[in-house]
């Protein structure tokens, strides 16, 4: 019955410290002692927390080894080394949150860093860090064969970092993650090179089918993975449709945009896409998994190994050509490359037209306040991001907020909040939480109407974007549902020179409306169509000049 006291115990202790005056009144003296510090009177900080060390109730509630390393910090700065080095050692061995360089470079701290306590301190960091940190004795260096140890160890690292970090099981309801660990060991075990290996890998964590939890092979094996054409493809009307071509020598051998694919090395280009791309591809949503099947995905392979297409054109003509690979030098090395991250121009009919193909740095907000004077004096702003990958979020709310008239909120977040106790007690693995920001416009922000363009290409930080912008209300979505993967991947090394993320967050609307699996639908949905493909027509651009100049 033990178990049972203590779970009940446990729960009556949770539940108390959401409303205990206890927490508020440390809460209140880790204040006021900030706002002593802040006059650099070091030493009535220190008393602050000095008059609590006594009080059994105030050192028993969870927020005391945080409020007990601050009391270490105002010490030593007081020149009572001695005392700091006491509440330092009280403070860690509690289970404060800082990190081993963070005690190592920490100011407050230099008068004590020569002291043996303090070193076996930084060792005890260290010691609790590496656990979880990158090991040489699984990130190993490549070579064209790796041991079974080595194989093995691959797959254990991705099942149990999935296991500790991954937030999307509950979607994968016939995934029985431990039964494809097991069978994953007895396929890697069979991989006679490490490049079989690592196609044991991808296969492996595509079954998490989420876009930003997958394999990078190493560095050697790129141009035997990624090879890229100079062809793009697009799944349109259910069939498989060139939309671009970057090479003038394949365009006069007869490939070109709006031309059909009918197969792939001889198989019917459908049937090739099912058979030899889909099950590496890692997305959860139809249209993710479309746009990488039929599109991104599809004619990648060993740069030293042509594909062969078969072409049919818009009169049924027939052509069969072999398509170079070369070497593809996207982000990450599985990402297409980025031509022109942003750009701008006039638009006939006098609307303003920013196309922003990633966020990996400002060159969206930086092109749009270049260009500031002339989208202002147009009737309205188009931004395109129907290409856009995504990038680091903060850049895509520096868009928003050149846009939005009114306070907006952002997206919110869930991570799961591993206790080990927890699990002793026969508790549920629950979730932390954080709450939607609130952000307020630029001063100077656009005023005229603004539409944004959407596809299943729309992912990540360009979601994260969407979130912002439909919650600023500033204007309508038009294109297709955006790809509904977000998050923030957890990067680890493997065995063979490789790496791996592992979605690590759940994101979803300020207000809790779901689009992670789901995508963010358009207001209006317009998609392409072979005659369009074929006529040079953009559709999605056409209704979004004609909303702007219908608005008043």
């Amino acid at each position: 019955m033990k178990w049972l006291i203590t779970f009940a115990s446990v729960c009556a202790v949770t539940a108390a410290v959401w409303a205990d005056p206890v927490t508020q009144r440390l809460d209140a003296a880790t204040e006021s002692a900030k706002a002593l510090a802040a006059k650099e009177n070091y030493r009535a900080a220190a008393d602050v927390f000095a008059k609590l060390e006594a009080d059994n109730l105030v050192t028993g509630v969870t927020g005391w080894p945080d409020a007990q390393l601050e009391h270490a910090r105002y010490l030593a700065k007081a020149g009572e080394a001695d005392k700091a080095m006491a509440a330092l050692t009280q403070a860690i061995e509690l289970g404060a949150m800082i990190k081993a360089n963070g005690l190592a470079t920490d100011a407050a701290f230099i008068a004590l860093r020569d002291r043996p306590a303090f070193k076996t301190l930084q060792t005890k960091l260290e010691r609790r860090e590496r656990l979880w940190q990158d090991s040489p004795a699984i990130a190993t260096a490549y070579k064209p064969v790796l041991s079974d140890e080595e194989k093995a160890a691959g797959v254990s690292k991705i099942w149990a970092e999935a296991r500790f970090n991954f937030p999307f099981f509950d979607r994968l309801p016939d995934l029985d993650w431990d039964t494809a660990y097991v069978a994953a060991l007895a396929d890697a075990r069979a991989a006679k090179t490490t490049e079989d290996y690592y196609r044991v890998l991808t296969n492996f964590m595509g079954q998490l089918k989420d876009g930003h939890s997958r394999v990078l092979p190493p560095a050697e094996l790129q141009d035997r993975f990624n090879g890229i054409t100079a062809v793009d493809t697009r799944l349109i009307e259910g069939k498989v449709i060139v939309t671009g071509v970057s090479d003038p020598a394949l365009m006069a051998k007869g490939v070109r945009v709006g031309s059909e694919i009918v197969r792939i090395d001889g198989e019917p280009a459908l049937d090739y896409a099912k058979t030899k791309v889909a099950p590496f591809v890692v997305g959860f949503t139809q249209q993710d998994r479309d746009v990488w099947q039929y599109g991104m995905q599809l004619l990648r392979g060993p740069v030293d190994q042509p594909t062969r297409l078969m072409l049919k054109d818009a009169q049924g003509e027939t052509v069969t050509v072999d398509v170079p690979r070369k070497h593809n030098t996207g982000p990450f090395g599985f990402s297409p490359p980025i031509e022109r991250p942003a750009s701008f121009k006039i638009l006939p009919g006098d609307v303003a037209y920013l196309e922003v193909n990633w966020f990996m740095d400002d060159a969206g907000i930086k092109t749009l306040k270049e260009n500031f004077a002339a989208a202002s004096a147009a009737k309205g702003l188009i931004i395109d991001i129907r290409q856009n990958g995504g990038g680091n979020s903060d850049y895509a709310d520096a868009l928003v907020r050149a846009l939005a008239d009114k306070p907006y909120l952002s997206s919110r977040w869930r991570s799961v909040d591993y206790k080990a106790a927890f699990r002793s007690w026969n508790m549920p693995i629950g979730w932390v939480r954080g709450t939607a920001a609130t952000f307020k416009p630029d001063p100077a922000h656009y005023t005229k109407p603004v539409v944004v363009l959407v596809s299943g290409r729309t992912y990540s930080a360009a979601e994260d974007f969407l979130v912002a912008y439909v919650s600023s209300g500033r204007g309508k979505l038009v294109g297709e549902t955006s790809g509904g993967s977000t998050g923030n991947p957890y990067l680890f090394k493997l065995p063979g020179g490789g790496l791996a993320l592992i979605c690590a967050k759940d994101d979803s609307f300020g207000n809790g409306r779901i689009f992670e699996g789901v995508g963010i639908a358009p207001d209006i949905t317009v998609k392409p169509t072979i005659a369009d493909i074929r006529a040079g027509r953009d559709p999605v651009v056409e209704k979004a000049v004609a909303i702007i100049k219908a608005a008043k």
